[in-house]
Order: C-alpha cells, then structure tokens, then sequence
C-alpha cells in the first residue's frame, strides 16, 4: 500500500509557508497590486511563488490522492475476501466511490493530467493504444543539481561500475537501516584509489555526501601494491540524494545511454525526432497500473527500458509482471529492456526468457540498443525515411529477407566474397537456415545442449509427435516459472516450433498447441550443434566487455569451386583479413557423411588450414583419420571454440 509522498508534502509546507510570510511582509498598494509587482503575484524572497507554481502542486497532490484512495479500496476490497488483482479492477471501475471522493472515467480523469509539452507525443501515442498517463517522473525528486551534472556521474558510475558496485551496495544497505554516516574502508590498487576518490569528490561536490576528509593512508604515496581508503562520510538525508545513490543514477544513466546511442546513429536532423520521457506512471483501460522506467518513441516506434540494481534475487520477481504486459500491450513488448547493473552473463539468457524481454547488462546496452533501433529502420515500420540520416560511419541496416536468408548486403560476407575470389571460389549470397531460427536460435542451442541429458526425453516425444498435433510436458500442481520444462517450452513458442501453450490443472501438465514436429526435428537434427559452436564463440569473445566488437559469424555460407564443386560450412568466421570455416558434425551424423562434407568443402578450393572439424566427443582414432586423410584434426566444442580464439588473437593480416 502507497503512503502519501514525503517530499510532496514538505514542498506543499514550503510553499505555503513561504507564501505566508511574504502576505506578511507584503504592502498592498490601493490597486491591490504588491509594489513593484502584477496583481495577484507574491513577491518573496527572492524565489516567487506563482500561480504555475501553486497549480502544479495541486496538480500532484490531486495524484497523490488518488493513488491513496486506489490503495485504500484495494485494501478494504482484500479484506472483504476478494484476489488483489480481482479488487484493483472492481474497485477502480469509472464512478465507483471512494472514501474521500468520486473517481471520475480513466480517460476523463487523465486528460486533464499536466505533463511536460515535450511528452504530448508520448501520451497520445499511449491513448491510441488505450494506456494513459498518470503522472510522468514521479519518483523523480526534486533538485537544484544541474541535471548534466547527474547524467555526468551516472556515466562516471556506468564506466567503472566494476570498482564502484561494492561502495554502492553498502550505500544501499546504509540507507535501507535509515543511517546516513557511512564508512567503507578497502584495501584497493592505485588505479582503483583514483576511481574512488573521484566518487568521494563528485558525491561531497553535489551535496550526496559530506567528506570526513582524507585518513593519512590515502594521503601518503602508494609506495607498495595496494593502499587503504577511507570513504568515511554522512550521506545526505535529502530525498535527491537517496533516490539517486540507491538506484536512480542507473535510470539516469540508461537516459545518457539511449540519447548517446541515437545521436551517434543519426546525424542531426528534424525528421529524426526522439520523445523520451522517465518514470511514467501508466493506467491500462481496464483500470490497471504500472510504471516505466523509461520510455521514449523514436520516429513512432516505441522503446521500453527497466533499470534493475542490486541483486537478482530483490527483483527477479518482477520478471513475471513484465512479461504480462509485453503480452497484453504488444506495443509494450517490441523493443522491451531490462538494464540490470549486478547481473552475470550466464544468467542473461535464462532471465530473458522468462520475462520476454532483453536482459542486458551495462556494457552491452548501447550495442544492443543500436542493433534493436537498426532492426526497426529495416523493417520499414519506422516513420519517415531514417536510413537516409544515418551516419556514415554507421552500420548499415539489413533486412532479414524470407528463406533462404540473403547475404549480399551483409558487410561481413562481402569481404569474405573478396576473400574467397582471390582463390578462384565464388561465394553464394544465401545460406540453407530457415529465416524463423535465425537471431536468437544460438541462444536456444546453449541453453538446449547446457541442458540436455534432462531435456533428452521431451526431445524424444517432441520428434515422434504427430505433425500439428498437441503434446503435454508435466508441470506440476502449479508451473513454475523458473523450472527447466517452462523454460523449454517457451523457447518452443518463441521460435515457431508450437503455436502456444496452457496449463491443465486436472493432468498437471503444459499442453502443447500444434506441435510442428518435422520443423522442429529437421532445426535442431541440422542447425543446432553449429549454432551452439556460435553461441560459445560470441560468450567467449564478447562476456561483458562491450568494447570488444562481436565476431563476424555466417552461417550454411554455400560455395562454388573452379572445376564447378559445390560444398557448405556450418560457420565462417571472420579472422582479421581471413576466415576460418568450421564443418559441424551433430551426434546423429555418421562420420562418413562427415568425411563427405568435408572432402566437398576442400574440392572447392579451401585450404585445410583455414577448416576445423567439430565432433561432440572425437575419439583419437577419429583424429588420426583424418589428420592423415584430410589435414584436418577434429575437435571438442571446447577445443573448436579455443582454435578460433588463438587464430583471432595471432592472425591480423590475410593469407
């Protein structure tokens, strides 16, 4: 249950406070002006209290309000015997009577809700899709900082997150015991110690904290291999402050983060127009609310952002809600994010597919962000014609074309084009994938073969299943979530291999609608094993360093030799000036089909020394095969995925 807004009160006292004691020290002239003023304004101290001013306030206590009364009819809703979400949408039906007033209609009652001008776009698109604002920033508080000075150490706070995260979480549980002296000794390098002092600075600088001043530790030259700081300091009992060091600054710093991305995208012009607007508080038409960390409309197309700190066990609770909502509000759900400040690679791919939303952590958030935005410029959704003002140093977007899937305006495969022409090979501009298991496809070959000896028995009944019949997978009395089987089976719906899913309470079981059986038994017989060698190569390169650029990988890339020889690769990955071929064997392929393939792919032209050979598990005699048969000595994934490592690492130059 909401309790009233502290800081909206000590404002509403303020203001009247400070309007009382100018009506005091105030002359009234015998035109009822104040002297040297306009009719009707309160001159006082130097900081006037106008009419704008007043309006706002009441404006927010009219809000306040409201959400007080929702609470209270939930409450008394709840104890009467009904669900909560059962009370929030029967107490809050257009008329219904509250203890202090009538509640008018949503949409009567939200069009008279004052929101920046710059947001009239942002609410009318909401309205179109029968969602309206509330209120916009209202976990916002009030400051006299600059707001360039907060985005300055969000981004500070982005960049040496690594260092800071532990002084941050014992802020957090500072503030959580309702402490503001703060002391966090560590023993840290000289690198380290600059990041923290500057923190200690910018916090003393804005008025977050007030330094206790340097120890004789931190003064002292760092003659060894570490000194001890003292971040000794009384953190500030303002509500700026404590909404900004206990998790704010990662939602101004997602703000930075999203503008960056866009004026580096496009260059500066009025058809490229951005609305963003921060901590919106949205009622649904049936009378529901949420809030949104950010979000902004980029030429007509919507982008959502949550901003997740601390652990993942504090919120992994929400993931549930947002997945409601990017289902119902489809709008919602196209380009969703969940930027989380503690959050480990592995545990990326899970946590997006439970919330049906991307999970991504600090590094990887403009990429991402850029990727999504060039997504939609392909799609040709977006309005007007952005592609034409985007930088010139910026990647071009393509558009993912029906099966086969086109490479000819892939950057990547044009440069392995000139690669290969140099040899005499010429280079089809299609590979065999179909275009659904395209994107996130790798991601489902970590997950499936992560866990495949307990996934083995769903595989087997998901390849006997009758085409386009229904299949159910045990649940248990309530589906849980978090469990494997879940998980499974919404990877199922996401890439197309079943049209939906529902839970029989009577069998305990997830029933499967529409089983595609051949689909998914030709994708998993045939693409999966080279797309789990991908997922391990852009885990291994890419972890959390955004700074590293993502390998070029091509996938089913077909090719054409001199003497007219026709082969494919699994993968080609781009290696500096050259590429490195990879032929997967899956577990159900003999190793003459192997031999096959791999013979096909060295008649075109290819040099062993530019193919490696995958096997689930080669035995040696297997390796001696084909060392003396083929050149080429086939490896473990863990053994395929580490070859590729060293050859980027030692090969800059073509050969």
């Amino acid at each position: 249950m909401a309790v009233p807004n502290s800081e909206l009160l000590n404002r509403l006292l303020d203001t009247i406070t400070r309007a009382g004691d100018d009506d005091n020290d105030r002359e009234t002239s015998g035109n009822g002006a104040a002297p040297g003023g306009v009719a009707g304004e309160m001159p006082g101290h130097g900081n006037d209290i106008s009419g704008q001013t007043l309006t706002a306030l009441l404006t927010d206590i009219k809000a306040e309000l409201q959400g007080i009364n929702r609470n209270l009819a939930v409450l008394v809703s709840c104890v009467q015997g009904n669900s909560r979400n059962q009370s929030r949408r029967s107490a809050l039906k257009p008329g219904a009577q509250f203890p202090f007033f009538m509640v008018p209609g949503v949409r009567e009652e939200l069009a008279s809700v004052v929101i920046p001008p710059e947001l009239e776009p942002v609410r009318s698109f909401l309205n179109d899709h029968d969602l309206y604002i509330v209120s916009a920033g209202l976990r916002r508080t009030a400051s006299a900082i600059p707001p360039d000075r907060l985005r300055d150490l969000a981004g500070f706070i982005g960049e040496n997150y690594g260092v800071l995260a532990p002084v941050l979480r014992e802020i957090r549980r500072t503030y959580s015991a309702d402490r503001y002296d703060f002391r966090f000794r560590v023993r840290t390098d000289p690198d380290s110690r600059e990041v923290l002092i500057r923190l200690r600075r910018d916090l003393r600088d804005l008025g977050f904290a007030d330094s206790a001043g340097e120890t004789a530790g931190e003064s002292a030259a760092a003659s060894g291999r570490d000194v001890l700081l003292d971040l000794s300091s009384r953190l500030t009992e303002e509500p700026a402050g404590r909404y900004f060091l206990t998790g704010g600054w990662l939602e101004v710093l997602a703000r930075k983060l999203s503008e960056e991305t866009i004026g580096e995208l496009f260059e500066e012009s009025p058809e490229i127009r951005l609305y963003l607007a921060a901590n919106l508080a949205v009622r649904s038409g049936d009378e529901e609310d949420f809030e949104m960390d950010l979000f902004f409309l980029l030429n007509g197309l919507p982008f959502w952002i949550e901003c997740k700190t601390g652990v993942r066990e504090g919120w992994q609770e929400d993931l549930g809600r947002y997945r409601e909502l990017a289902e119902r509000y489809p709008v919602l759900g196209r380009n969703a994010f969940l930027l989380a400040a503690d959050i480990e690679p592995e545990q990326i791919l899970p946590l997006s597919r439970e919330s049906g939303i991307r999970i991504v952590d600090i590094p990887s958030f403009k990429r991402v962000l850029r990727d999504s935005v060039l997504s939609d410029i392909a799609s040709g959704d977006m309005a007007g014609n952005p592609q034409a003002h985007l930088r010139k140093c910026g990647q071009e977007p393509v558009r993912k074309e029906a099966t086969p899937a086109f490479y000819a305006t892939d950057p990547g495969f044009l440069r392995l084009r000139e690669f290969l022409s140099r040899k005499g090979i010429s280079a089809e501009d299609h590979n065999t994938i179909p275009a659904e298991v395209n994107g996130s496809f790798n991601e489902f070959a970590g997950f499936f073969w992560q866990n495949r000896s307990r996934l083995d028995h769903f595989d087997c009944d998901l390849r006997t299943a009758l085409n386009g019949g229904d299949l159910e997978i045990p649940s248990g009395e309530i589906p849980d979530r978090h469990s494997l089987n879940f998980q499974f089976v919404l990877w199922l719906k996401d890439l197309g291999f079943i049209s939906g899913y529902e839970h029989d309470k009577k069998k305990k079981a997830l029933v499967l609608k529409d089983v595609k059986s051949a689909f998914y038994a030709d994708c998993v017989s045939i693409y999966l094993w080279p797309a789990y060698l991908a997922w391990k190569l852009e885990t291994r390169l890419c972890g959390r360093d955004s700074g590293r650029e993502r390998p070029v990988i091509l996938r089913r890339p077909a090719f054409q030799g001199p003497s007219g020889t026709a082969a494919e690769a699994d993968l080609a990955v781009e290696n500096g000036a050259s590429w490195i071929f990879v032929v997967a064997a899956s577990p159900d392929e003999s190793e003459e089909e192997l031999r096959e393939r791999l013979k096909a792919l060295l008649d075109t032209g290819i040099s062993a020394e530019f193919i490696l050979v995958a096997v689930p598990a080669p035995s040696a005699g297997m390796k001696a095969r084909f060392r003396s048969g083929y050149g080429v000595v086939p490896g473990s994934p863990e053994e395929t995925v580490r070859a590729v490592l060293t050859s980027l690492a030692e090969r800059n130059t073509g050969n």
